[in-house]
C-alpha cells in the first residue's frame, strides 16, 4: 500500500508536465471546453460551469486508479466494417428520435408511463436499436462475450465501485428510496445499458481500432453521443436550436466522454452502465 502511495504521488508530481507535452490531451481539452465557454458567453453564469468540476473529478478517479493499470488490447475482427454498422444504429436512432420530437408519429409507452415518466417511450425501442441488434451483430462475428465488453473482472468493478456508491447515496438523499429505485430501472433500460454498449463499447473501440489513438477515439465517440441527444433537446422546435445545441456539447458530451475515458481505462460495460444509470436518476 505504501508503495502504491508513493508511486501515485510521483505520478501526480509529473502529471501537469506530461499534460503539457501530450499534444493529444492538449487539443481535446480544448475542444472539450470550447462549447462550455460558448456556453458562458450566452449566459454570462458561472453556475452553469459547475458540472465540469464533478466530470472532471470522475475523469481524474479513473486516471487515478487505473493509470498504472495497462489499458486492455483490442480484438477487433472487422473494424471498418463495424464501425460503418454502429455508426448507421447512432444516425438511425438520431432519425427515430426527429420523427417522434416532430410528431411524425407516436410511440406507445407500452405500460411504462406510470413508472418511467419522461422516458417511459424509450426503454423497449432503445434496447432493441442500440442493445440487442448490436449485440446480434456481434455473437454473428463471433465475438465472446468479454470481447463485445462484459467482463466480471475485479479491477473494474472495483474502480467502478466508489462512483456508484457515491451516486446511490445522493440519489437516496434527494429522492424517496421507491421512486428512486424505479427511475433507476428505467434510466438503466432506457439509457444506461443501451447507450453505453453503442457508444462505448462498439463506436468507441471500433475507432480506436482504426485511429490507434485512444484518447482521439473518446473524444469522437462522445461527440457522437452528443449529437444523438440534439433531437431530445430541441423538443420538436428549432426556436431554441442554439441553447439545444449547447446543452448536446457541454453537459452530455462532455459526460459521453467521461465515461468513455473510464470505459478505455476498463473495457467493461456493465458498471459504467449503473454509473450512467445512477447519473441519469440521481443528479
Amino acid at each position: 500500500m505504501r508503495t502504491f502511495f508513493s508511486e501515485t504521488w510521483s505520478d501526480l508530481r509529473a502529471l501537469p508536465n506530461d499534460l503539457l507535452h501530450d499534444r493529444d490531451w492538449l487539443i481535446i481539452t480544448a475542444l472539450i471546453l470550447l462549447p462550455w465557454l460558448l456556453l458562458f458567453l450566452n449566459n454570462h453564469d458561472l453556475t452553469s460551469l459547475q458540472p465540469l468540476t464533478w466530470i472532471f473529478g470522475f475523469i481524474a478517479f479513473f486516471w487515478l486508479v487505473g493509470h498504472r493499470h495497462s489499458l486492455p488490447s483490442l480484438q477487433i475482427r472487422r473494424p471498418r466494417l463495424e464501425l460503418v454498422v454502429a455508426l448507421g444504429l447512432a444516425v438511425l436512432w438520431i432519425l427515430y428520435r426527429v420523427g417522434e420530437y416532430w410528431h411524425l408519429y407516436t410511440i406507445p409507452a407500452l405500460g411504462f408511463e406510470n413508472s418511467c415518466g419522461p422516458i417511459s417511450d424509450t426503454p423497449i425501442p432503445k434496447m432493441i436499436e442500440m442493445f440487442l441488434l448490436p449485440l446480434l451483430f456481434l455473437i454473428a462475428l463471433k465475438y465472446s462475450f468479454k470481447a463485445i465488453g462484459f467482463s466480471f473482472d475485479k479491477f473494474s468493478w472495483l474502480a467502478a465501485l466508489l462512483p456508484i456508491i457515491v451516486l446511490i447515496v445522493y440519489g437516496l438523499t434527494n429522492h424517496p428510496l421507491r421512486s428512486f429505485a424505479i427511475s433507476s430501472a428505467c434510466y438503466f433500460f432506457g439509457a444506461g445499458l443501451p447507450e453505453e454498449f453503442l457508444y462505448r463499447a462498439f463506436i468507441q473501440t471500433r475507432i480506436e481500432a482504426l485511429v490507434r489513438r485512444p484518447l482521439w477515439a473518446v473524444w469522437l465517440a462522445s461527440f457522437a453521443f452528443g449529437a444523438s441527444h440534439v433531437p431530445i433537446d430541441l423538443a420538436g422546435s428549432l426556436v431554441h436550436w442554439q441553447d439545444a445545441l449547447l446543452t448536446a456539447f457541454t453537459y452530455q458530451m462532455t459526460v459521453g466522454f467521461a465515461l468513455g475515458y473510464a470505459y478505455m481505462r476498463t473495457r467493461n460495460v456493465l458498471p459504467l452502465s449503473l454509473i450512467h444509470t445512477f447519473i441519469d436518476s440521481a443528479i
